[in-house]
């Protein structure tokens, strides 16, 4: 299927879809997925822990939420006008968080992100922007990639010291200058909500807006995101993943006199008004109020990561696992000082979990799913510790 695909696509595969390991001791095509369990091609079965990078919180083809979007197909979702679902769609969001009062429906992450970045700009009437973390794939998440117009880079700043001193520091750098901050709270490890007040007060002090890239820890944080978990106010939101339970849905949220900024710019594009998503994620939100869904993902990824540092503890390999930046979302990082014996190490133990049937990506961010249990957590925990102690007797 790799072979096929590269006459056509360029690399054979999208970004998000490159192999787990360059070794090839990984899978690569998938075709159906059901709770948090996903099937390969060959049949192979896996729990899964990557879903969909992020994409999906309930488990796959859920039948409440698809049942909702389903709905809407046969209802013609996307029509000439405005449709009733809109408001209702952004009204139940904007209920989930305090600071903020309106804002625009979309359909991927990338789309809402630059769409903060923008109404930052027109709103302040400045153009540079600080970015902090992965923010999508459009021009200004990118601008030194070798793909983007001359003076993107200039523009967008990444901040390196992710501390108030050092956004001081790059803010003093460009005086007057910066429209928005934009942090994603995974960037901010350990995250408390010292850290980022100090950030958004920072931004504030010369002028520049604060948005919080909720892209990834909305809804999967115990309150439902980091800034009501930690009692933070932004400027702006951006929210997707989650929200959706796979179908293609976000929203940038933020104070009313910036998003009525957007009246004169042009946000929308043709399939924005798509009902589905929005469907699908107000079943969703539903589900997420009724059935605590924060906090069982909360507890599940808790135990993972407890039981995993138990692990490479007791085979005296140099890994470490934690929240990046919550538990929800773990991940398994190890140390070794060389770099190839790292490597090895990486090798060996995520290659043993693909046997035993479980996905793990090596080199981004884990998810929970509230279709994980307590027994698949146990069941993973014990196939790490058999691949753990394959790895380092093989690599130390």
């Amino acid at each position: 299927m790799l072979q096929a695909a590269c006459e056509v696509v360029p690399g054979g595969v999208p970004a998000g879809g490159r192999p787990l390991l360059s070794n090839g001791n990984a899978p690569l095509y998938f075709e159906r997925g059901s709770g948090c369990r996903i099937w390969d091609v060959d049949g192979n079965e896996y729990v899964d822990y990557i879903l969909a990078y992020g994409a999906v919180l309930l488990g796959y083809a859920h039948p409440v939420v698809d049942e909702a979007a389903d709905r809407e197909v046969a209802n013609g979702m996307l029509l000439s006008m405005n449709h009733p679902l809109h408001a209702r769609f952004l009204q139940a969001v904007l209920r989930r968080f305090p600071a903020a009062d309106m804002g625009y429906f979309m359909k991927t992450g990338s789309e809402a992100t630059t769409a903060a970045v923008r109404l930052a700009r027109l709103y302040t009437s400045r153009y540079k922007v600080v970015r902090c973390g992965f923010h999508g794939w459009h021009d200004w998440c990118f601008p030194d990639d070798g793909s983007t117009p001359a003076g993107m880079a200039e523009q967008v700043l990444p901040l390196h010291d992710i501390t108030p001193l050092g956004l001081e520091l790059l803010l003093s750098q460009n005086l007057n200058q910066v429209a928005a901050v934009i942090v994603a709270p995974e960037m901010v490890m350990p995250l408390n909500r010292d850290a980022i007040n100090s950030l958004i007060e920072t931004a504030h002090a010369h002028g520049a807006l604060f948005i919080l890239d909720e892209i990834k820890t909305g809804f999967r944080t115990l309150t439902g995101s980091v800034q009501t978990f930690l009692n933070v106010r932004p400027d702006m939101t951006t929210l997707s993943k989650g929200l959706g339970n796979g179908w293609p849905v976000s929203t940038v949220i933020g104070r009313k006199e910036i998003m009525h900024a957007g009246r004169s710019i042009h946000l929308s594009a043709t399939y924005h008004g798509d009902t589905t998503g929005m469907a699908a994620a107000l079943a969703n939100l539903e589900i997420l109020d009724r059935e605590n869904v924060p906090a069982h993902v909360w507890q599940l990824g808790t135990r993972l990561i407890e039981g995993l540092n138990l692990i490479a503890k007791r085979h005296h390999v140099p890994a470490r696992a934690y929240g990046e930046p919550v538990p929800s979302m773990p991940f398994m990082a190890f140390s070794h000082p060389s770099r190839d014996i790292n490597d090895q190490l990486i090798n060996v133990f995520y290659a043993r979990m693909y046997q035993c049937g479980v996905l793990l990506h090596p080199h981004h961010l884990w998810y929970i799913s509230f279709a994980h249990t307590e027994h698949d957590i146990d069941t993973t925990l014990a196939f790490a510790d058999m691949a753990m102690a394959e790895a380092r007797a093989a690599v130390l």
